[in-house]
């Protein structure tokens, strides 16, 4: 009678943990959801400061008239046509920029909240030059040649109001409960049991898989013991030595 080979060894549930991960994203601090808010008003003041441009028509076709009176005016035309069009295409692009810093800064991208402070520098820095050159033209009685947005009194309230939003964002985006949101996450490693572990062998904490992806925890390898010298097994049953 042959004997039959042995079956499939069963499988034995394995224990727990044994993965790597990275936490949940903490949900957003109000310090944040409040400087989201600042800086969607701040592209809406630079809408407002788009609907302005579209007031200085008329400033734009009489300086182009007066610097040159042997232009055609079908040339003038198309020149305050070129103009309002290029000051529009600018203003839509700022509010694309505060638009995605809004919810760039949101989403704890702390990159975002760095480029927002550079924006802002710069947007103060034209809205304070801006502003001089308003009151040194108003004082002069000449006409603006820039045929900016806050070559006009509205545009000014609108350009103020917006470095005001961004100013608040700013101040909210770097207080102290708003800092520890745009640290990164600590990853976790879970050993056995489900007890937290060491790192696996050869993964730095920058080389962690993205959030929501796991891995097989890999355990280090202990060092296989050497072979030596052994000699012939001892017989217990027989003579002790010496004897």
């Amino acid at each position: 009678m042959s004997q039959q080979p042995p079956g499939p060894y069963p499988a034995f549930p394995q224990y727990p943990g044994g993965a790597v991960g990275v936490p949940p994203k903490p949900p957003v601090p109000q310090p944040v959801q409040r400087a989201h808010y600042c800086i969607l008003a701040g592209g809406a003041l630079t809408l407002l400061g788009i609907v302005a441009t579209f007031t200085q028509t008329n400033a734009i076709r009489s300086a182009l008239e007066t610097s040159d009176t042997t232009v055609a005016q079908s040339t003038i035309n198309s020149l305050v046509t070129a103009t309002i069009v290029f000051a529009c295409l600018l203003g839509l692009i700022e509010v694309g920029l505060w638009v995605w810093m809004a919810f760039a800064t949101k989403a704890g991208r702390n990159w975002a909240r760095v480029l927002s402070t550079v924006f802002f520098g710069l947007s103060a820095a034209g809205t304070v030059f801006g502003t001089l050159f308003y009151f040194a033209s108003s004082a002069s009685g000449s006409s603006s040649t820039t045929f900016a947005s806050s070559d006009t009194t509205i545009g000014q309230v609108a350009s103020w109001l917006e470095f005001l939003a961004g100013l608040a964002a700013i101040i909210l985006l770097w207080s102290k409960q708003s800092s520890a949101y745009f640290k990164p996450p600590m990853a976790f490693y879970p050993g056995p049991y489900g007890y937290p572990g060491m790192p696996p062998q050869g993964l730095a904490p920058q080389d962690m898989p993205p959030q929501g992806l796991q891995q097989p925890y890999t355990y280090p390898v202990m060092p296989q013991q050497q072979p030596g010298k052994q000699g012939k097994p001892r017989d217990p049953w027989g003579t002790p030595p010496g004897n």
